[in-house]
């Protein structure tokens, strides 16, 4: 599927059990597809390479059969855990919303503080120590920092990046959404985020932190598509802090082109939101005044305007500038 030579960037996706990443991998492809959840899902190295001209999402399984499948859910879970020891699971699709141009791999990872599964560290440590990688992204939970665990992996992410040369890591500070914005300060969270990811690299390595809702853009990109949801996530998609999206982008610590690039799109998106909000009460006067079969065309109108929440809202979520922040990202200095 790859070399080591590929001109494209190799990103690793590290972190704790249950930090997000296959979340982070839903919310980019906008549809549940890779598991996730609050338990040890991700069992192995899965490669993701997002490929422009790929026009379906397939997979397969290289030490079963060359021959490459649809990708779902079901094909996925017979995969994870199966696959021999240090050979990836492959997956194939076109990212929707990242540069159409390049093509971009990804290395989804088992989290290695699981005590049940040994063999999830091992898999971790062989994708971070010997598949070909340009950058690391590093998945905080913000519900648990701070922990022995997390202090582990960042100890040994810092050895291996002293080993194997120059590799900027990128901190997806994902669940921001438990973030209370009237208690917490989002600067501080990030500074604490940076520094203690930096206290074991290099000295003057980069480090990036971006925070993000992964799992609400993920539910907003499907509300969008009309896909079907669970009463659970239809009920976690109706809230979001608008104060605590803004707080997010103003503190996160990325490029600034990307922070002016999501900081126009949330104005427009509001804008629309406001429209939005004005013709909803003008149909819902019609409902009322003029003719009761103008509440079918409200229904059906809302669901067109309900659009412009939907994406001012995955704007906020943070995974359109983490999509930003991909397709800015160089290839050069790969390490093997």
């Amino acid at each position: 599927m790859h070399s080591d030579n590929d001109p494209c960037p190799h990103i690793l996706l590290l972190g704790c059990m249950s930090s997000g990443k296959s979340t982070v991998l839903n919310a980019l492809l906008g549809r549940g597809v890779f598991p996730a959840g609050n338990r040890a899902t991700t069992a192995q190295v899965f490669t993701i390479v997002h490929d422009p001209g790929c026009t379906g999402a397939v997979c397969r399984n290289p030490t079963e059969s060359p021959e490459w499948h649809p990708l779902t859910q079901e094909r996925l879970a017979a995969y994870n855990g199966a696959m021999s020891e240090n050979t990836p699971a492959e997956v194939r699709l076109c990212l929707p919303h990242l540069e159409r141009k390049r093509r971009v791999v990804f290395y989804d990872t088992p989290g290695p503080n699981t005590s049940k599964f040994g063999g999830h560290r091992e898999e971790t440590y062989f994708a971070l120590e010997k598949l070909p990688l340009t950058h690391i992204f590093l998945v905080l939970d913000m519900v648990q920092l701070h922990t022995r665990d997390e202090e582990a992996l960042l100890k040994d992410m810092g050895r291996v990046v002293s080993e194997r040369g120059r590799l900027p890591v990128l901190v997806l500070l994902n669940k921001a959404d438990v973030i209370d914005i009237d208690k917490e300060s989002v600067r501080d969270i990030v500074g604490d985020a940076s520094d203690t990811v930096a206290a074991h690299l290099p000295e003057g390595s980069p480090v990036d932190v971006i925070p993000l809702m992964s799992k609400g853009a993920e539910v907003w990109r499907r509300m969008i598509d009309r896909d079907p949801l669970t009463v659970f996530e239809t009920e976690f998609g109706q809230y979001i802090d608008w104060r605590l999206c803004e707080a997010m982008l103003h503190e996160a610590r990325m490029p600034v082109a990307i922070r002016d690039s999501i900081a126009a799109q949330l104005e427009e998106w509001e804008r629309m939101r406001k429209f939005s909000s004005a013709f909803k009460s003008s149909l819902e006067y019609l409902a009322r005044r003029v003719h009761p079969e103008a509440e079918l065309i409200n229904k059906k109108m809302s669901k067109i305007l309900d659009y412009a929440d939907c994406r001012k809202a995955v704007t906020g979520s943070g995974i359109p500038a983490l999509e930003e922040y991909i397709d800015g990202l160089e290839a050069q200095g790969q390490s093997a």
